[in-house]
């Protein structure tokens, strides 16, 4: 299922929790706070975001091991493993806020805004997650109308889990339809993009 047309809202003490603004009170001064605010306005006019999204079921969960009806998505991983113990259904989504705000990032090194470019990149890390926790919630919306609870949403790279299943999931996936791709080295291009697995467990 392609989901287009999401809104989001980008959260300011978000943004500040990308840029690192532990403190905010004693750090943040007013010239930052002002060019946060400016960016984050001018980001609304640039992220774009979609999402793809499909259930499958989980024919077998082991230790470190998950074996799935989907021919392509098989993975060895113990983190993955004890996250779906216990599911008997899963969604496995990918998201993205485009590349218009990775276009401006790069104009703002090119123009030597370094700040802003930092700005705006912590922005768009902030809205892609914004994407993932709506389509999270339509998730746990729908599997609950089935009867199901859902688990947390577990991505590639977290624990042992390797960036290299990236391949077979954007293979099931086949994001082409909302702009996204996969490098060589398994990097998500626009690289605010975030793929998900989200374990539904019977109530």
């Amino acid at each position: 299922m392609i989901i287009k047309g999401i809104k989001i809202t980008i959260d300011f003490n978000q943004v500040l929790k990308e840029l690192g603004f532990k403190q905010v009170s004693s750090v943040l001064t007013p010239l930052m706070e002002k060019m946060v605010r400016e960016e984050i306005e001018r980001a609304e006019g640039l992220i774009n975001p979609q999402a793809i999204v499909i259930n499958f079921s989980l024919t077998s969960v082991t230790e470190n091991e998950i074996i799935t009806d989907c021919d392509s998505l098989y993975f060895k991983t113990r983190y993955l493993a004890k996250n779906l113990s216990g599911c008997t259904k899963a969604s496995l989504f990918i998201c993205t806020v485009g590349s218009k705000l990775e276009e401006r990032v790069k104009d703002y090194f090119a123009e030597g805004e370094q700040t802003r470019a930092f700005i705006m990149n912590g922005i768009g890390s902030a809205a892609a997650e914004e994407v993932a926790e709506y389509v999270n919630q339509m998730i746990i919306k729908e599997a609950e109308g089935e009867g199901f609870k859902t688990v947390r949403r577990f991505s590639p790279g977290y624990g042992d889990w390797n960036l290299s299943d990236q391949k077979a999931i954007l293979k099931t996936l086949n994001p082409s339809p909302i702009g996204v791709t996969l490098t060589e080295r398994c990097v998500m291009i626009p690289e605010k993009s975030i793929t998900a697995i989200v374990g539904w467990k019977k109530i």
